[in-house]
């Protein structure tokens, strides 16, 4: 299964431990006649929010772990969801802190909890919602195929000259072996995070844009990338056309 995709799938199963969350809280303090047993429902809150923990934490580390073997640029959503995660994260930490030794202020502690819930929202959101969003959950299809495209990044009309030189070759090498080679295979098509990218500039489209395999919708996919490709916008263009000497050895 694409890692996205299971990423995606477990924040909906976050999404569902927030609703359980909203709904014991609001049983517990918001009635004054109980509809159910109350301790039933603290124990059931409390282990609800051990397993909210505990698939945050394993959920950010796939994300954690992305981030640094790619070495990628945040998009704006990213960046977001990076500030929702880490605002979540010391919520939690916060409410753990006033329940376990700081008594006198648990009368926060329902305000906090809803700001999590709020929070989770807009965390999950702009991640794995996007995700499915645009993916139709999980089936490759854009959800709008006819829909207006990021502008390319180069003018119409200027065609590159795809270097043959050994040293560029060589430093596109490097390049991609840095940051492009734990999501992409070079060696082969298939899929790792990333579609593979043996025979790339040999194809007559590109495998997830379905744009014509060309050096400038490349350099533009690296700078305004297509679906849950990071951007690498941050490159300077003398490393892109290095990358793309190398992948025109493929």
């Amino acid at each position: 299964m694409d890692i996205f995709l299971f990423k995606s799938i477990l924040s909906m199963v976050v999404i569902l431990l927030v609703f359980i969350a909203l709904f014991s809280m609001f049983e517990i303090f918001g009635r004054s006649e109980k509809r159910f047993n109350i301790e039933k429902l603290k124990k059931l809150h409390r282990a609800n929010g051990i397993l909210y923990l505990l698939l945050f934490i394993f959920i950010a580390y796939f994300c954690l772990d992305f981030m640094i073997k790619t070495k990628a640029e945040l998009s704006y959503r990213a960046s977001f969801h990076s500030v929702f995660a880490l605002t979540v994260l010391i919520l939690l930490c916060l409410k753990i802190s006033i329940v376990r030794f700081y008594r006198q202020f648990y009368g926060k502690v329902q305000t906090i909890g809803l700001l999590i819930a709020l929070i989770s929202f807009g965390m999950v959101g702009t991640s794995g919602g996007y995700f499915l969003l645009v993916t139709r959950l999980g089936t490759d299809i854009p959800a709008a195929k006819v829909g207006e495209r990021k502008k390319d990044a180069l003018q119409e009309g200027i065609k590159i000259i795809i270097k043959t030189d050994p040293r560029s070759i060589a430093k596109g090498r490097g390049l991609y072996e840095s940051k492009c080679i734990f999501c992409h295979d070079p060696c082969s098509t298939k899929t790792k995070f990333g579609p593979g990218h043996q025979g790339i500039l040999k194809n007559p489209l590109l495998p997830v844009s379905g744009k014509p395999a060309t050096p400038e919708n490349i350099i533009n996919q690296l700078r305004n990338p297509f679906r849950n490709m990071p951007s690498f916008s941050e490159l300077p263009e003398k490393d892109m056309l290095n990358i793309i000497a190398f992948l025109n050895t493929l």
